[in-house]
């Protein structure tokens, strides 16, 4: 009996060794998959002007990382016709120390990769609504990973104007094992990060902090050569941008006349007229007018003015200091006596930084745009 209980022992002392090494030959080191996925409680985007103003700032915070509470998001507040780079910064706020995710997403740049959306028309380069509908639509990528491909921690942006609120969407997918390629797109890898933060551009001065002058009187005088006779027409808008319509006196001109025409603004609300003419000659090299009218109205200039095509022909009489014209001071030949009236209009575009050469009435902000009546007796 007690030699059978000594058999039996032996034989669960070789099992038991058999278990060991069994265990022993299994690897108990994790594998990357089973890796702690990051938490990304803060994502900053930081756009940076080509004008030399100051970077700005828009950032999602999620205190609690998945508690209950809701994330705060900073409305992205940019100017119109600038060029902005974009850089982000993701971070895990939730420890003790904060933690700094974008390394570790430059790191691994082979498994990453940013795609944006944004409201369609908000950017002219790139133009369209992002990539995250469609990858091959435009993204201005400025870093890549060490196969060539995009990350989007960089990222460059010129505005448009966009009338009304927009939303820009940020997507970071995470895409290991060769799943990032040429062609993956946002339905590829799992989610990191999807933020849609609102979206405000507006009309800006482009790097002048000045408050807009008011303009609520325009007065032309056209100057008959080699005569004391002149013709002046006034545009005149009694409350500002209040209810009233403003007031617009017809243009009537000699036939076959040539004419000197001057153009004098003033800002009358206050307590003393203020006069704009002298502000926007001073600042030529940031001003611009911009003619529209009736096709062959004039003989000289021919056509029907530079707004719509701003290498058509226009007699300026005036430069500012770099030689571009600035328009407050024009010539005009008029043609023969018409049997309608019709239109002449006048546009100032203000084109800080922006004013070449080539600049036409779409580019900069548009301090004027004012349709006469114009006959020829």
């Amino acid at each position: 009996m007690k030699k059978n209980q000594s058999l039996l022992f032996l034989v669960a002392l070789l099992c038991m060794g058999l278990l060991v090494n069994c265990s022993e030959d299994e690897d108990p080191t994790p594998s990357d998959d089973n890796e702690e996925e990051e938490v990304i409680s803060q994502v900053i985007l930081t756009f940076t002007p080509d004008n030399g103003e100051e970077a700005i700032t828009a950032t999602w915070f999620d205190a609690d990382g998945e508690g209950e509470g809701n994330p705060t998001i900073d409305e992205i507040e940019l100017e119109e016709e600038v060029t902005y780079v974009m850089t982000m910064t993701l971070a895990n706020t939730l420890g003790t120390e904060d933690e700094d995710i974008t390394a570790e997403i430059d790191e691994e740049a082979d498994d990453h990769m940013f795609f944006f959306s944004f409201t369609d028309g908000a950017f002219s380069d790139p133009d369209g609504d992002g990539n995250v509908d469609n990858r091959a639509d435009t993204v201005n990528y400025n870093d890549q990973d060490s196969n060539g491909l995009p990350i989007g921690l960089s990222t460059t942006w010129t505005t448009e104007h966009l009338e009304d609120e927009g939303t820009f969407t940020v997507v970071l997918k995470h895409q290991p094992d060769g799943l990032k390629t040429a062609s993956s797109d946002v339905n590829i890898g799992s989610t990191d990060v999807n933020i849609t933060f609102p979206l405000h551009i507006e009309e800006g001065d482009h790097g002048h902090d000045e408050e807009e002058e008011v303009i609520n009187e325009i007065i032309l005088t056209f100057a008959e050569s080699g005569s004391a006779d002149t013709v002046s027409v006034k545009w005149f808008d009694a409350d500002g941008e209040g209810v009233a319509n403003p007031s617009i006196e017809d243009i009537s001109l000699k036939a076959g006349t040539v004419y000197e025409m001057t153009i004098s603004l003033n800002n009358t609300l206050g307590e003393t007229v203020e006069e704009i003419t002298a502000e926007i000659q001073e600042e030529g090299a940031e001003h611009q007018f911009f003619f529209g009218f009736t096709a062959d109205i004039f003989s000289d200039p021919s056509g029907d003015g530079n707004i719509d095509t701003g290498s058509d022909p226009l007699n300026y009489s005036d430069e500012d200091s770099n030689g571009l014209p600035i328009g407050l001071s024009t010539s005009w030949t008029t043609g023969s006596a018409t049997s309608s009236a019709g239109i002449f209009r006048v546009m100032l575009k203000h084109q800080p930084d922006l004013k070449t050469s080539t600049s036409d009435s779409s580019v900069g902000g548009t301090d004027v745009d004012i349709e006469f009546n114009i006959s020829i007796e």
